[in-house]
């Protein structure tokens, strides 16, 4: 299955592929999700893991809100810094 979408990752048309994406999403019984996580994860080379409970989806969530402030104070310091305008 992972050899079977590498290759269509490489030989269809963005839109061929999208449209691959949507077909599976309308039908998740397809594949299962430890299936399509281990092909996301062999496609993308990245490693995605299953939120199993509570504690690991709050621990998320902090850190996704931690990025956005960074991220903000980030865009708020350069604004600052293109108009010569000090922080003190």
């Amino acid at each position: 299955m992972i050899e079977l979408l590498k290759y269509l990752a490489n030989n269809l048309e963005p839109e061929q592929l999208l449209n691959v994406a949507h077909i599976i999403s309308k039908n998740p019984d397809m594949i299962d999700q430890e299936t399509f996580m281990q092909i996301v994860n062999e496609v993308e080379g990245m490693e995605i893991l299953p939120i199993i409970n509570d504690s690991q989806y709050d621990e998320l969530a902090k850190r996704m809100q931690d990025a956005d402030e960074i991220r903000a104070r980030s865009e708020m310091y350069k604004i600052l810094k293109d108009n010569n305008i000090s922080l003190n």
